[in-house]
Formats: structure tokens, C-alpha cells, sequence
């Protein structure tokens, strides 16, 4: 019994230090209070000075993408890019990216509509 008990709290300790490796997401930040709500655009991207005024009301900057919206950390790293389409490398904790890297990208092309 004991030797289980040695060999699983070996387990559980060499498991925190594995560190993940970077992940890479492209989308637009937004805010995590109206997601996609505020598209104000004609390109359906949310409008900067509404995701500007949801986070002065409380909200946090978030990164949409696909169909949903992560938390994004550090937030002052985030407020340079409101309402702009990014790319982001960093780890995902429990919903939030830890950004390592963010930078502006091209909007993505829209794809030809379906025949």
C-alpha cells in the first residue's frame, strides 16, 4: 500500500511540471460580454468602440474563435488589438489564453458562397 501511495504522489508531482506547449488561435478580439452581438461592420466584426465601452462597463477583451469567445490574458496586451483580427499564441487555462505573442493578421478571405 504504501509503495502505491509513493508511486501515485510521484505521478501527481511530475505531472505539474510539465509545461504545455504554445498553441496558436487567429480571430478578432472582442469582448466577452457581447461576443459577436455588437456587429456593427459590413464586415460583421464587432465595432471597436462598442468592445472599448463593454470593457470599461466591466467586460474583459476576449479572442473570438470559431463559435466562441476566450478570455484573454494579460488584458492590456489585448486592448491594443479591439475590434482587430489576430493571431495569438499562448496556453489555454480553464477558458482564458495566456497570450505569449499577439499580432495582426489579413481579414480572412470570405469563402465563395456554395453552388
Amino acid at each position: 500500500m504504501r509503495s502505491l501511495s509513493f508511486v501515485l504522489l510521484l505521478i501527481s508531482f511530475g505531472s505539474i511540471g510539465i509545461a504545455q506547449s504554445p498553441t496558436t488561435w487567429d480571430g478578432f478580439v472582442t469582448d466577452t460580454h457581447c461576443g459577436t452581438n455588437c456587429q456593427r461592420t459590413s464586415a460583421m466584426t464587432p465595432d471597436k468602440a462598442c468592445v472599448r465601452r463593454c470593457v470599461k462597463a466591466g467586460s474583459k477583451y476576449g479572442l473570438w474563435h470559431g463559435k466562441s469567445v476566450y478570455v484573454l490574458e494579460p488584458q492590456a496586451q489585448a486592448a491594443k488589438f479591439a475590434a482587430e483580427n489576430v493571431r495569438v499564441t499562448g496556453s489555454m487555462v480553464d477558458g482564458t489564453i495566456h497570450i505569449q505573442s499577439i499580432a495582426r493578421i489579413a481579414e480572412p478571405k470570405a469563402e465563395p458562397p456554395s453552388q
